[in-house]
């Protein structure tokens, strides 16, 4: 390790990949102090993540008012750096100088070595976030919550944190890139935070995995990775949802005629959300905890005691937002006075759920069990990302997003059972900070009716994935299936791993966008992660390059491959398919299934087709290893098709098959079989050339069990 007292800078490349740090403290009168590098204490430890080096490096500024260490726990893969800072104020009873809100500390990083390219993800809106691609680090946007590089010989993956108090960001400066640590409220003289986890791998995919779940298991305040949290057992099912069919005009008759349409259409939808425009409002505040009586003359039990004995509708769900309201409660409404133990009244006059969990508590508890006594299951919670805008100044970033989820959530899991959709809450103090709840939006809105959408919506859901999808499986938004990009939409959904559910209006629902997606009993087929986009697509952005946007998931041991032409001028695309593009499938032989049209092709696991896609277009790709003489695709109606197999069971000359329901099954045979029967019957097997062959089930409802003999 290297040190220049001299320069006021640290290098630490030999032990953390950063070099020439610079620490800057921005004060509360607007002053800046840069602080001087003093020297480091270095020792060998040991706990619970293996053995590790401390580096405590100690800064301080000319007069030693200021004093700050930057202790680096550097493991062999990962780097923890914590920040523990230090105003000293002479007198108690004195007038104090404090950090700045905003940008309290400023790590400067001047070196990153050379970058072969880099992917990272910033909140480029108060509620979601999109990817950044380059080579310059010094062009980083502002609000960087991830940040993935590749050097010459490994990845790096720089995760900047919400720790108790205090929220990292990365941006872009001069010529390296900035670590800014804000508590966003004032009269803080200290600073003791994790601040960032740095790590190092040959495999970005299971890098950023193993950096987010050891920084969560380093917190003191931590949400759960996505593999420890319960997956709602409603969004199992096909949704639909009330925004995009009437936005806020709806109401109990518009929502009874959708589903007398999709009734008539024997579509199975499970549950329905009933999204904003319900609640009694005024002036963008909420007024009661009653439905809209012009909207839902008779509240929300009629409508949805006749969804769930009318419609085969199973559950029911309201939007609210985690404010109440996009504007707080109504300082003049009832329910401003009988809730006014549970409120926080802002400087500004505004009125919301008190983010402290112990006071906040009972205004939903109240609420949901309300709600719960309605017939309603579950809740969409929106605008999550608006809690530091309401609390900025008056309390930390860290402390307000983790009282007003803790709170939330509380009530969320008494009543619904945690069934909830957590939504406009991409800002990081919301990532880190949810206790148990498993779903988050993973994208900006869909919306319908502008033209790039679909090509900015796509390439958010699969890049967000990459790091959001180690906290949350990602609601990848709702779609309409009567639209220009109705079956891009339906396959993008269909590779994201999570809910189903689209917001059709009266009359637009075309069912065969939906079908491939669902069971017979509006079960969805979901991927066994959130949708991630393939290696070689990690560094180039498909909006701008002709290149396509691949994102890849498993299921049942198979490799799925959806591609889509994004690029914003149209122009065709090319690239190739390969199974070394699915992470761990085993096997050294693969059958890849070009699903729209209909072909196979056998590969190597390093072989590759070539990809070619016209504007708008989409393909879609199941890769089946090859294990035996019959290797099923599954019902190749289905879009995941191998996740309708339930089980395999193999004889020397037979082998027996159980799928989930009827259909058109699919599968590759090393040599032609001799007879098939489908639950006992004779069945036909059609040859469809180069080893594939199908057999119809379509005419079975439930179970089948199809015997294949073979020579």
């Amino acid at each position: 390790m290297e040190s220049t007292k001299e320069r006021n800078t640290l290098n630490i490349t030999e032990n953390a990949h950063l070099g020439d740090i610079n620490l800057l403290v921005k004060l509360n009168d607007h002053s800046q102090v840069a602080l001087t590098y003093k020297n480091t204490v270095e020792n060998h430890d040991q706990d619970q993540l293996g053995n590790y080096k401390n580096l405590n490096h100690h800064f301080s500024d000319q007069d030693e008012k200021i004093s700050l260490t930057l202790q680096l726990k550097v493991y062999n893969e990962i780097t923890f750096a914590y920040i523990d800072a230090k105003i000293k104020n002479e007198r108690i009873q004195g007038r104090h100088q404090y950090f700045s809100p905003e940008n309290s500390i400023t790590i400067s990083v001047g070196k990153l070595g050379v970058i072969q390219g880099l992917m990272a993800n910033y909140q480029h809106k108060d509620w979601w976030t999109r990817p950044y691609f380059g080579h310059e680090i010094s062009k980083l946007p502002d609000r960087t919550q991830s940040l993935l590089w590749k050097s010459e010989d490994n990845f790096h993956y720089l995760l900047p944190v919400v720790d108790k108090d205090y929220r990292t960001d990365l941006a872009g400066d001069g010529d390296g890139l900035t670590i800014k640590l804000s508590s966003y409220a004032g009269g803080f003289d200290s600073c003791k935070t994790l601040a960032f986890a740095l790590g190092v791998g040959n495999n970005p995919f299971k890098l950023s995995e193993k950096t987010i779940k050891t920084t969560l298991h380093a917190l003191r305040f931590p949400t759960l990775p996505r593999e420890e949290k319960r997956y709602p057992e409603t969004l199992e099912y096909l949704g639909w949802c009330s925004w995009d069919a009437f936005y806020h005009r709806v109401s109990e008759t518009g929502i009874i005629e959708k589903m007398k349409e999709l009734k008539k259409k024997e579509l199975p939808v499970k549950w329905v959300m009933i999204d904003d425009g319900w609640l009694d409002v005024e002036e963008n505040r909420l007024r009661s905890f009653e439905a809209d009586k012009e909207k839902f003359p008779d509240g929300l039990q009629s409508v949805a005691s006749k969804l769930k004995e009318q419609y085969g509708v199973n559950w029911v769900g309201v939007w609210h937002t985690l404010t109440a309201y996009w504007g707080g409660i109504h300082p003049d409404s009832d329910l401003a006075k009988t809730m006014e133990a549970s409120l926080y009244k802002t400087n500004s006059d505004k009125l919301i759920p008190n983010p402290d969990s112990s006071k906040g508590f009972a205004f939903w508890d109240t609420w949901h069990n309300k709600l719960k006594k309605e017939s309603i299951d579950f809740v969409k919670v929106d605008s999550q990302s608006a809690v530091n805008n309401f609390m900025m100044y008056h309390d930390s970033v860290g402390k307000t997003a983790r009282g007003a989820h803790a709170a939330l959530e509380a009530s969320v899991g008494i009543h619904f059972d945690q069934s909830i959709i957590n939504c406009m809450g991409m800002a990081a103090e919301n990532i880190w900070n949810r206790p148990i709840s498993a779903i988050s939006r993973n994208s900006d809105d869909f919306v319908p009716g502008e033209e790039i959408s679909f090509k900015e919506h796509a390439l958010q859901n699969a890049y967000n994935s990459y790091y959001h999808g180690h906290f949350y499986w990602g609601d990848w938004d709702m779609y309409w299936t009567m639209h220009e990009e109705d079956v891009q939409n339906a396959v993008l959904r269909a590779i994201s791993g999570g809910p189903v559910y689209f917001s059709d209006r009266v009359g637009e629902t075309d069912t065969s966008k939906i079908w491939p997606l669902i069971l017979k009993d509006g079960r969805i087929l979901r991927g066994d992660q959130p949708g991630l986009p393939t290696a070689d697509c990690l560094f180039t952005n498909p909006n701008e390059e002709t290149v396509p946007l691949k994102v890849w998931n498993t299921t049942n041991e198979a490799g799925i491959i959806a591609a889509f032409n994004i690029h914003l001028k149209g122009e065709q695309v090319k690239g190739t398919i390969s199974p070394s593009d699915v992470p761990g499938l085993t096997g050294d032989r693969f059958a890849v299934y070009d699903y729209f049209n209909e072909k196979i092709s056998i590969l190597e696991s390093k072989e590759s087709l070539q990809l070619s896609l016209e504007k708008e277009a989409v393909q879609l790709f199941l890769i089946i290893p090859l294990t035996g003489k019959i290797n099923p695709l599954g019902l190749i109606n289905k879009y995941l098709a191998p996740k309708t197999v339930t089980k395999q069971i193999v004889y020397e000359h037979k082998t027996v098959i159980q799928l989930i329901e009827g259909g058109v099954f699919g599968f590759i045979s090393t040599e032609k079989p001799i007879k098939a029967k489908i639950n006992g019957f004779d069945a036909e097997i059609r040859n469809k050339a180069g080893g594939f062959y199908t057999i119809d089930c379509s005419e079975h409802e439930k179970e089948v069990v199809l015997e294949i003999t073979h020579g």
